[in-house]
């Protein structure tokens, strides 16, 4: 999980993705936004349009809803408050629960509007720094911050087929809080108590907390009995399979459901069909790249991956999909609790061209939280809705499958 990035060769998977991807620097400069990738639309086009809405300064003031910590050359890292440099509703800036409906063009503005106030820190010491943005972090609102910067913050635009969108970034000078932190008493009890982060965050994720919310508690450094920080992409998933892994241990104690449920969306692109099957737990889900999307320039035939896990779990971290295997099941057990029953879940996922950027793991999750829900008497019935639904060949899924060729469920095909 530490490497997971295109710019480093330690994962295949990733170097694979940039190698196959028309979007580079070189390209991008020749084409200004003539498609020339094959693209619908232009991704580099998307995140200047909305960069010159933010007005950059070396000192600003204005309130900060989150951090950001980065994972490069850990132990050490650069640590900072998320801030807006204007007053507004800081809180949907950054959470993404919040922009469930939203175009590209408007996730593009929240990510975007952020300035990333950074300093170099060891993850498992203290500085003021990270006492201030721990302080922020923990606030039941949004604070008001003031910044003063060594230089002026740029933008930086994206030539990846993995990074999402960022607001500017710049390093720190001086940081100030300009108004009192309102700690709740839940967090602040759970952050002094000498408690491992994983509990802290199963007390905090059942007081109500989002995923969102934990996830900033864990990167600041603010959990555990040894508190280290956690950069951010490590933390997104590290909360969804600790929150998964919980709710998994509870959904084994419902009753098995009693028919076949589909849970059904699309969003930005990507397009989820959901099978709940009247057995005990499982999970799978297949997800079928199709050509001509971001990660998929030049490809002329329908990619699908499968990840799984039996009633035991799995042991080895979901490569093939990344952070989206966690927080797709997340989603899933979380709408499983809500029936208070347990299920064997199968997942399809079809990624379009419409995918046009990526935005994050949190699209995956959201899809399947809102998900529709329909029901249905047989197994074949259930199949038939969902083969109406799919563009891709059925039969490619089930080659792919480990749950569609369980004994118990050939006779079904």
């Amino acid at each position: 999980m530490k490497h997971q990035s295109f710019l480093t060769p330690r994962c295949k998977i990733f170097v694979d993705i940039y190698k196959s991807t028309d979007i580079n620097r070189e390209k991008c400069v020749v084409c200004k936004g003539r498609l020339f990738c094959g693209l619908s639309k232009c991704p580099i086009l998307a995140q200047i349009k909305v960069q010159k809405r933010v007005s950059l300064d070396r000192e600003f003031f204005g309130p900060s809803p989150s951090l950001f910590v980065g994972w490069k050359n850990y132990p050490y890292v650069y640590y900072g408050p998320l801030s807006l440099p204007f007053e507004d509703n800081a809180e949907i800036y950054d959470n993404p629960k919040l922009w469930y409906g939203e175009g590209f063009e408007e996730i593009i503005n929240y990510r975007s509007s952020l300035i990333r106030s950074m300093e170099r820190v060891r993850v498992d010491r203290e500085n003021r720094i990270v006492e201030d943005v721990q302080e922020i972090v923990l606030s039941e609102k949004p604070v008001d911050i003031e910044v003063k910067l060594r230089k002026k913050p740029k933008f930086r635009i994206l030539f990846s087929a993995v990074s999402q969108p960022m607001g500017p970034l710049g390093k720190i000078e001086e940081l100030k809080i300009t108004e009192n932190p309102k700690i709740p008493k839940k967090i602040d009890k759970v952050v002094n108590d000498d408690i491992k982060a994983e509990n802290a965050l199963d007390i905090l994720y059942k007081e109500g907390y989002d995923v969102y919310s934990l996830t900033r508690f864990l990167s600041s450094g603010a959990l555990g009995i040894e508190k280290k920080i956690v950069p951010t992409r490590w933390s997104i998933t590290a909360v969804d399979d600790i929150i998964g892994k919980k709710l998994i241990s509870e959904i084994k104690d419902f009753k098995i459901i009693d028919k076949y449920i589909v849970l059904s969306n699309s969003y930005l692109g990507n397009h989820f069909e959901i099978l709940l099957i009247p057995k005990k737990w499982e999970f799978e889900i297949l997800e079928a790249w199709i050509p001509n999307t971001f990660w998929t320039m030049g490809a002329k035939t329908i990619n699908i991956t499968s990840e799984y896990e039996t009633y035991f779990g799995r042991k080895e971290y979901a490569i093939k999909q990344g952070g989206g295997y966690y927080a797709i099941r997340l989603a899933v057990l979380e709408r499983l609790k809500e029936l208070k029953r347990q299920a064997c879940a199968l997942v399809f996922r079809e990624v379009t061209p419409d995918y046009f950027l990526p935005v994050g793991v949190w699209e995956c999750r959201e899809n399947v939280r809102n998900a529709e829900i329909n029901s249905f008497d047989t197994m074949n019935e259930a199949l038939s809705y969902i083969r109406s639904r799919l563009t891709t060949d059925f039969d490619l899924w089930k080659k792919k499958s480990v749950i569609l060729n369980q004994k118990t469920l050939e006779s079904f095909f």
